[in-house]
């Protein structure tokens, strides 16, 4: 599935940040109330960052950031009308990870969420990377390179391993292409090469019962590839 972020802000915002977050892979923006009332949505369902755009704030920006800092620990981006220093220094101090001006491009708004999204959860201590996944009947042990589909061993190549173990550690999820290019392949592939492709190919022959139509390794058109928990 794609990326949720929620938005503490007004829908032309949304639609804006939703027409860039379209490109280069998926995030899906959800509109929240921009005020306190907004709290409950994001505690009720599952997102993976947060924008908060302040000048459309109907409450105290302040305490508005702050307790959405005391009840979620996710990426957090704030859009100012005027994000010169003392105005970052001070929002940044409110449990913000990052203060951007409102006037940015959605695109360069939704890079920045992106790099934010990505450090939270890729960039972790070597020690807290799990090193075995069991997604559905898939099993995965990295540091004894084995993987098995049942009770049958699979014969991976060292990229299709590293290709199979990338994909389980984001089950459920939709891996935009030019991401796992830049993540399995230290970005030595260019997003147009059919390498990545061809991998996914040699892997569904080995993982499915029927290649031509996936139902454990899926294509998300003109995104990526996202492997089922189901």
């Amino acid at each position: 599935m794609a990326l949720r972020v929620i938005v503490f802000g007004p829908e032309d915002i949304v639609q804006s940040l939703q027409a860039a977050g379209m490109t280069g892979g998926a995030l899906r923006f959800v509109a929240a109330d921009p005020s306190v009332e907004g709290l409950p949505r994001l505690q009720s369902e599952d997102f993976d960052g947060i924008v908060v755009c302040l000048p459309t704030v109907r409450t105290s920006p302040q305490q508005l950031c702050e307790q959405i800092r005391a009840v979620s620990k996710l990426p957090m981006v704030v859009l100012a009308e005027e994000a010169d220093a003392d105005t970052v220094v001070e929002v940044l101090a409110w449990g913000v990870d990052e203060c951007l001006p409102a006037n940015l491009s959605g695109r360069e708004i939704v890079t920045h969420l992106r790099a934010q999204i990505r450090r939270a959860t890729e960039y972790v201590p070597e020690a807290l990377v799990p090193e075995e996944f069991q997604v559905g009947s898939l099993y995965i042990n990295v540091p004894r390179h084995v993987a098995t589909l049942g009770d049958e061993s699979l014969d991976l190549t060292p990229k299709e391993f590293e290709l199979l173990a990338y994909l389980a550690r984001h089950p459920g999820r939709v891996m935009p292409r030019e991401q796992i290019i830049a993540d399995v392949w230290n970005e030595q592939l260019n997003a147009a090469s059919r390498s990545l492709d061809v991998h996914i190919g040699r892997l569904r022959r080995k993982i499915e019962t029927d290649p031509r139509n996936p139902k454990l390794l899926t294509t998300v058109a003109g995104v990526g590839y996202c492997l089922q928990v189901n």
